[in-house]
């Protein structure tokens, strides 16, 4: 059934219930006004004093509003409807217990409220039970059975409304909680993380010297070598281990340099405040090379990946140095994120397999390339595809790649979340681009086309 033909059955079952409720005008017209009201007053204890007021003004109905504690779960009163014909109102009566059924205590008619789980989530998750608070109606026993009916009605329409406070005023509280965290990562880490630099600047110049202290040895060497050959033997030997040191931490600095700089990039990139602002991804795109610009820096940054799979980078890099000449309008940091994200899963993921030709491979493969008129007449595509050899994704699996949260079947024994690749989609959907995959015989092609 489609989703008009199910709400229009919907709505026709709750007609037919209305009509066999038989509520009267006066009750049509109190439900009208408690949502009338709930609409007018924003706060949540309006809602409370709402809540019990529409029956005494309409139907001089006696009544009291207890609420769930959702940090404690003890049971507080909130409101009532005569608040000033007791001074109990702010104790809760013995008799008010948690239940899923309503029940009578003398002449009190005790209703539970619902969690009714706007939007398929319970509003407040660290709640443990699904009933929220308990409505009390004083003089109850007195109620014709249509007028029990309405009650609970109503209650319910109460338990609606009070949710859907609950979740505004959550959502505000979270919004008010990310900004705060968001200046907070501003302060404590993009800001101190720019030291590095700094850091990694002296460690440079340091490494410098040392090749100056390098040749002062040599120079030092040389008088030693026809006077005192032994001596010399030793200072050479010494001095060979010294520049062996130096050239692997030459190395290394390059490294841990330019990994601090993807991280960099990485955080400044996905902690930008705009998104979470706005609630969206926000593009600062500039001109720049698909291939040289974005996919040669992580193709370098994940080399060591590769060879740990057995797998070469260098012929990638060298093999497709034509792309390069492809411009698209991208943000460099995001992009650089989806790249990686796809090179990582290709080292992970790829396999060892019998190709074509009976020859046992490892195969990772990358390229880009332009894909004219794919958007449009004039308007051109830059294309860039990962495979990886290994077993072919089934279709069933295939077709929900990009989920949220979803991982192939053949995959379970790898570590992974399932989110990288919808990551991947909604980056570069935000660039008005796409992302697919194409399953191939001895395995698996993972693509984006962006805009030229």
């Amino acid at each position: 059934m489609d989703t008009f033909a199910a709400i229009l059955r919907r709505i026709e079952q709750k007609r037919q219930d209305c009509a066999g409720h038989g509520f009267e005008e006066l009750e049509m017209a109190a439900l009208s006004s408690f949502f009338d009201l709930t609409q007018e007053y924003d706060s949540l204890d309006d809602l409370y004093v709402i809540s019990v007021t529409v029956p005494r003004v309409f139907f001089e109905l006696r009544s009291n509003l207890y609420m769930i504690d959702p940090k404690t779960e003890s049971v507080k009163w909130v409101a009532s409807s005569h608040p000033h014909c007791s001074h109990d109102e702010d104790r809760v009566p013995h008799y008010i217990r948690i239940t899923h059924t309503p029940y009578q205590h003398g002449r009190a008619r005790v209703l539970p409220i619902q969690d009714k789980k706007i939007g398929g989530s319970p509003t407040l998750p660290h709640r443990s039970s699904d009933i929220i608070g308990a409505y009390e109606v004083n003089g109850g026993d007195d109620l014709t059975e249509a007028e029990v009916s309405f009650v609970q009605k109503y209650v319910n329409r109460v338990g609606y409304s009070l949710n859907s406070r609950f979740l505004a005023e959550q959502n505000i509280q979270h919004l008010e909680f990310i900004n705060n965290l968001v200046a907070d990562i501003e302060h404590n880490v993009i800001v101190p993380n720019l030291r590095y630099k700094h850091y990694f600047k002296k460690m440079t110049e340091y490494l410098s010297i040392n090749k100056e202290i390098e040749s002062d040895l040599d120079h030092v060497l040389d008088e030693v070598k026809a006077q005192e050959p032994q001596l010399y033997a030793r200072l050479s030997e010494t001095v060979e281990r010294m520049v062996v040191l130096n050239r692997a931490m030459f190395r290394d600095q390059e490294k841990i340099e330019q990994h601090y700089k993807d991280a960099s990039l990485f955080l400044e990139t996905l902690l930008r405040p705009d998104h979470f602002l706005f609630g969206e991804y926000i593009l600062k795109k500039a001109p720049c090379h698909l291939w040289r610009e974005i996919v040669v820096p992580q193709l370098q940054r994940h080399r060591d990946l590769f060879v740990q799979q057995g797998i070469v980078v260098d012929p990638m890099i060298r093999d497709h140095d034509k792309p390069e000449d492809i411009q698209v309008r991208a943000d460099r940091g995001l992009m650089a994120q989806v790249v990686a994200n796809l090179l990582s899963n290709a080292a992970k993921y790829a396999e060892w397999i019998v190709d074509a030709s009976g020859k046992r491979v490892k195969k990772v493969d990358c390229t880009a390339s332009l894909a004219e008129a794919f958007f449009g007449q004039g308007h051109d595509g830059v294309r860039f595809d990962v495979f990886s050899s290994g077993p072919p994704i089934n279709e069933e699996d295939a077709a929900r790649i990009f989920d949220e949260g979803f991982r192939v079947t053949q995959s379970e024994s790898v570590g992974g979340t399932g989110h990288g690749l919808q990551f991947v989609k909604n980056v570069v959907e935000v660039h008005g681009g796409m992302a697919g995959l194409n399953v191939k015989d001895h395995g698996n092609e993972f693509y984006f086309i962006l805009p030229a």
